[in-house]
Order: structure tokens, then C-alpha cells, then sequence
């Protein structure tokens, strides 16, 4: 009897969690995708590294520079040049290059 009680909470647990993780992870990437309303914002929710970034893919002619996050190749983001998007991932040393 232990044996099924035990049984019926784990598929409790793990329908619960098959239910709301992807609810969970929706509702955190649809507020990252947001467009900031000006500049002034913008500035404000990025931090000192990502503004240098920034700076650096704008200096080798990328513009509209978003969607920065770190993943396991280094900081990966999204921008414009020569009118296409673009993804971009920047290594530990500071080198960048389209993927």
C-alpha cells in the first residue's frame, strides 16, 4: 500500500510540473522581448558589460543591438547589419562573430 501512495504522489508531482514549467518559462522570455520605449530606458536595464558590448558591435557597423544573454558559447545577441538580422556571439576575450 506504501508502494502505491508513493507511486500516485510522484505522477501528482510530475504532472503538476509538466503543467506549469512551461507556463513558468513563457511568461519570463515574453518580458525579455519587449522593446524598451526610449533610449533613456533602454540604458537603465542593461548593465555596464552589455552597454560595452554594445558599443563595440555598433563601432564594427551593427545596429539595433538586443537580445543580449549569456549561454554556454559565451554572450550570444541579435542585431542589424546591412539591413538583415543577425545573431551574434561574443567570447571571453572580447571577439565576436555571426553564427
Amino acid at each position: 500500500m506504501n508502494i502505491m501512495n508513493w507511486r500516485v504522489a510522484v505522477y501528482t508531482i510530475a504532472s503538476f510540473l509538466v503543467i506549469t514549467l512551461p507556463a513558468l518559462a513563457q511568461s519570463s522570455t515574453t518580458s525579455s522581448t519587449r522593446p524598451p520605449t526610449d533610449q533613456s530606458s533602454r540604458s537603465s536595464q542593461i548593465s555596464v558589460a552589455d552597454q560595452e558590448l554594445i558599443r563595440k558591435l555598433e563601432e564594427a557597423g551593427y545596429t539595433q543591438v538586443r537580445d543580449i544573454k549569456s549561454t554556454a558559447e559565451g554572450i550570444a545577441a541579435k542585431a542589424t547589419r546591412d539591413g538583415k538580422e543577425v545573431s551574434l556571439v561574443t567570447d571571453s576575450s572580447g571577439k565576436f562573430r555571426e553564427r
